[in-house]
């Protein structure tokens, strides 16, 4: 089963990220080739290599980048769950938020 979207730059988006092929679809497998926070394989194909936001990013070497990967999203959780600047603390946050109008609620 292809995974990727044909016309994904996949080697240009892995050399940013200091990944190889064997590496990027060992992250894959270890989330059982699903987004790891939705639970799906997106439909358009398109991955993203989700990674700590630190200061200073763009001037790390490949190698550096790599210890940052947190895992591979599809775009929309990317985009809409895990956005820049995204940490335990704010998550944590969220679920507080969630919950404190969960017990509200009539």
């Amino acid at each position: 089963m292809n995974l990727v979207k044909k016309d994904y730059p996949l080697d240009a988006t892995l050399a940013k990220y200091g990944l190889s092929r064997p590496e990027f679809k060992a992250i894959l497998e270890r989330q059982g080739n699903i987004c790891p926070i939705c639970f799906h394989i997106p439909k358009t194909g398109r991955w993203v290599i989700d990674h700590k936001h630190v200061s200073g990013y763009k001037k790390l070497s490949p190698e550096k980048r790599k210890e940052l990967v947190r895992g591979i999203t599809c775009w929309y959780c990317n985009r809409w769950h895990l956005a820049k600047g995204m940490s335990i603390e704010k998550a944590d946050n969220i679920i507080a938020y969630l919950e404190e109008f969960e017990r509200r609620k009539p």
